[in-house]
């Protein structure tokens, strides 16, 4: 009996991880198919901005950042935010209720006052307590609201989308560093789609290492710290291959919250941001794809091959394993809350492909990765290794995960998503971490997802906590 458990569980795993390699492979294809397309269809940024900027069709969008106890660089991120380059935009900067100088700096720094502003609560949130804008004209485009502590960014997100009167929104982090071009991008995807573009993804990378002028990225530099070094070379493959081959078959399963435009009455209507969800980003752009297909309309959501925003990752393996373990309690929820769209053709190519690719490979893959770890150390214990034959397949997946990482950056460098300061360098770095990552960076977030599933079971409370920052160099003029 045990001979064959053993023997069902050997192949289970081996044709597992060909599915895997091969799902991998789709999405190569469908990125370099939807490159190909978008060099042909997005001309360079300078043309963008002129055609955009001339027309007097070009869609307003809101920028909604909610702040909590941002003292230390609130002013700075606003002035950040305000560096947008783009015809007619609104920031709307939240304030939830937060306990240190935040609003008092705000207040003072731009000549705030509060203005008669009758909320709609079109989606739920905390009670607005007052709404502020500047009496200076150079800051017309900011407006502050007030709210009550609603102790989530999805709550903060809510507020602005009541005060958002523009058809589109993008929702940011009041930290991120957003690059000057970034709305121009998006916006060309939506203005030039057949069909109504609901939400647009813009590609995200980590600043860590980077060197900031003025509220923008002087310097692109990728890092040099071990975690932010994996953390780069894994959202280089997230966005430039996994959501840009997504959304060349319309099945993108989510929006980054970091940085992401969405068409406000979709969003609306859909209900906005669930307020409790560990994973509010891919739940709404869910219900949007839901709203969207149970009413009969079609729609697009699509990806921005080019680098759009910047955000400072984790540094320390405290920090990453409570970000991957809220990230894994939100992939138990999504698959728990949403389970009427897998394997369901009704919802589109998101339903039919997207959802059930989710499930097989990345929320069980944790599991069975962590169960083949513990087989492992079983069959040592008991002499039953075949070594020879685990060395070639442990081979085989490992000169793959390279294949992969080469095929990202060959993306990179051909669209040039981003100008690396040393291109050389740069990439001689996200090579070592594609070397070193099967030994030490993929272990550590199996292990913080499996952790994230057993919170979720047990019904471990959520806490969730701010990412320690260390902050970004800053480039001195003298």
């Amino acid at each position: 009996m045990w001979l064959t458990i053993y023997y069902i569980f050997c192949y289970l795993i081996f044709f597992y991880t060909l599915t895997i390699m091969a799902s991998y492979l789709y999405l190569v294809v469908q990125s370099y198919r939807a490159q190909r397309r978008m060099s042909v269809e997005m001309p360079d940024d300078d043309t963008i901005k002129y055609l955009l900027k001339s027309s007097p069709l070009t869609p307003a969008v809101s920028i909604i950042a909610p702040a909590y106890n941002e003292e230390v660089t609130i002013i700075d991120n606003v002035y950040s935010l305000m560096q947008i380059d783009y015809p007619n935009y609104e920031i709307i900067v939240v304030n939830d209720d937060s306990t240190d100088r935040t609003m008092e700096l705000l207040i003072n720094e731009f000549s705030l006052v509060e203005i008669p502003y009758d909320v709609a609560m079109r989606v739920p949130s905390k009670p607005i307590k007052r709404v502020l804008k500047s009496i200076e004209d150079r800051f017309s485009n900011l407006v502050v609201v007030d709210k009550e502590h609603g102790g989530r960014k999805s709550d903060g997100s809510n507020a602005g989308i009541n005060v958002c009167s523009n058809k589109y929104f993008v929702c940011t982090d009041v930290d991120c560093i957003v690059e000057p071009m970034a709305i121009y991008r998006m916006m060309w995807l939506v203005v030039n789609s057949h069909v109504p573009m609901i939400g647009v993804s813009a590609t995200m990378l980590m600043s860590n290492g980077c060197v900031v002028e003025d509220g923008s990225v002087a310097e692109a530099n990728v890092p040099n710290m071990p975690l932010p070094l994996f953390q780069q070379l894994e959202y280089l493959r997230s966005f430039l291959i996994g959501k840009l081959g997504w959304s060349a078959i319309n099945a993108l399963p989510n929006i980054s919250g970091g940085f992401g435009l969405f068409d406000t009455d979709v969003v609306v209507k859909s209900g906005g941001y669930d307020t409790q969800s560990m994973a509010e980003d891919v739940d709404m752009l869910l219900r949007m794809v839901t709203y969207m297909k149970n009413s009969g309309q079609d729609f697009r959501v699509a990806q921005v091959p080019k680098v759009c925003c910047w955000t400072e990752g984790p540094s320390s393996i405290r920090a990453i394993y409570r970000q991957r373990v809220r990230w894994a309690r939100g992939l138990f929820e999504i698959v728990s809350n949403h389970r009427k769209l897998f394997f369901n053709p009704h919802y589109g190519t998101i339903g039919a492909f997207t959802l059930p690719y989710i499930l097989m490979f990345e929320f069980i893959a944790p599991v069975f990765e962590l169960s083949g770890y513990l087989f492992m150390i079983w069959l040592v214990l008991i002499g039953g290794v075949n070594w020879n034959a685990s060395f070639v397949i442990f081979g085989m997946i490992y000169v793959f995960s390279i294949f992969i990482a080469l095929c990202v950056m060959a993306f990179d460098y051909s669209t040039n998503a981003v100008k690396w300061k040393k291109t050389s360098l740069s990439y001689a770095k996200l090579l070592l971490a594609a070397l070193l990552e099967p030994f030490i960076y993929h272990p550590l977030i199996t292990y913080c997802s499996n952790a994230g599933y057993w919170k979720f079971l047990r019904n471990t409370t959520a806490v969730w906590k701010p990412i320690a920052r260390r902050g970004v160099r800053k480039k001195t003029r003298g």
